[in-house]
């Protein structure tokens, strides 16, 4: 997992690694430059961290008439209220990959020129906060008009830095990004999967490979590839799982209870389980979140399921539950959902295909229909 460094670094990547040591990185335009010194504080870590910065340059200048970020944090600047944000609650209880992605677009944002008039060479970083307009958020949105999740993403963040507050609750600035409309690509998300892909999976693969187990822990408990990382015999109960939520777990943490499935039991069976988790690699570690939604994926594809995730899963069993009578509070306890708009999704439509059924058992015609058999004998 990953999140941005120190404030008084730009471009710093820290990185955890399983056994807790802290490690560094310069990362430019999402690309990872270079490995940093350990102790961040040190004579050394300066060096060699503006050694490489200055070696990338270029990297950092994504307009010709644009000049290099100051190095400077210029006080009551857009920059200085983007440091703000990132040192507030609302960004520090996030996830440290959420907040790595955060971190990106806003300094993406700084590099950009306020103008493309040839004569404006001021950066939106040194822009004084007072004075950004809806205009300005437009602009920023604009730029990425032709990848509008990514443009809608940028006002997304926007509107999360301009409700910064300061020491006494109140806002810096008005929330002009509020102002702007996102694009609002709507698509049907990740793809359901279906009983017959379903099948199609366990032939290919088998029922005692690994692939399946990892299929049965997602098909019979809902769990999003994050828990089913992390899920193993530490988190069994006699007939039960007991675990918190990978997501969310530091700003609204859920604790869930799943009853075991007996079909998932003699799965599970299938297989001798020596560490923490369920799903190990070959070599016998445990699985990143990231490396078992690779691994996932890698075996969907295999079986000629490319266009299935692990989150096909998770929505084909929500949608199963609900044709099956589940009520709403019953898949909100089952997939840890807070409220009902997730549930309705799929009861709603359950619901509507219940009563299109009963709907057409209603249709009488006085009768005429009959004189369709007719004609056909």
């Amino acid at each position: 997992m990953t999140d941005m460094a120190n404030v008084d670094y730009p471009f710093v990547e820290k990185n955890k690694s399983r056994h807790g040591s802290i490690r560094y990185y310069l990362r430019i335009d999402n690309v990872r430059i270079c490995r940093l010194p350990d102790d961040i504080n040190s004579e050394e870590f300066a060096k060699k961290y503006w050694e490489a910065r200055n070696a990338s340059k270029k990297a950092l200048t994504r307009e010709e008439d644009a000049k290099p970020l100051s190095l400077t944090v210029k006080p009551h600047s857009f920059r200085w209220l983007c440091l703000a944000y990132m040192k507030s609650s609302a960004f520090t209880t996030l996830d440290d990959t959420t907040q790595a992605k955060r971190r990106s677009i806003i300094e993406s944002m700084w590099e950009e020129p306020l103008s493309r008039d040839l004569k404006e060479k001021r950066l939106m970083a040194d822009v004084p906060m007072g004075a950004i307009a809806a205009g300005h958020v437009e602009a920023l949105r604009d730029r990425k008009k032709d990848t509008p999740f990514a443009a809608d993403e940028r006002l997304k963040v926007l509107r999360q830095v301009f409700d910064t507050k300061d020491p006494n609750g109140k806002p810096y600035i008005a929330n002009v990004a509020r102002m702007v409309e996102p694009f609002r690509i709507q698509t049907e998300g990740h793809h359901t999967i279906t009983p017959a892909e379903i099948g199609q999976y366990i032939e290919k693969h088998g029922i005692k490979s690994k692939a399946v187990l990892a299929l049965a822990l997602l098909m019979f408990t809902g769990f999003r590839v994050s828990d089913a990382a992390l899920v193993g015999p530490q988190h069994r109960q006699n007939d039960v799982f007991k675990l918190r939520l990978f997501k969310n777990r530091n700003r609204t943490p859920v604790d869930l209870v799943v009853a075991i499935h007996p079909i998932l039991e003699a799965v599970l069976s299938h297989h001798d389980v020596k560490g923490l988790t369920y799903m190990q690699t070959e070599y016998g570690a445990a699985y990143s979140i990231k490396g078992l939604g690779n691994r996932i994926s890698k075996w969907f594809t295999q079986a000629d399921l490319p266009h299935c995730t692990a989150h096909s899963v998770r929505k084909g069993l929500a949608t199963d539950q609900a044709h099956n009578g589940a009520s709403d509070s019953m898949l909100e306890a089952m997939f840890g959902w807070k409220d009902g708009k997730t549930s309705k999704i799929y009861t709603r439509n359950a619901e509507r295909a219940r009563l299109a059924r009963l709907a057409v058992n209603t249709i009488d015609w006085d009768g005429m229909g009959a004189k369709l058999l007719a004609a056909d004998g």
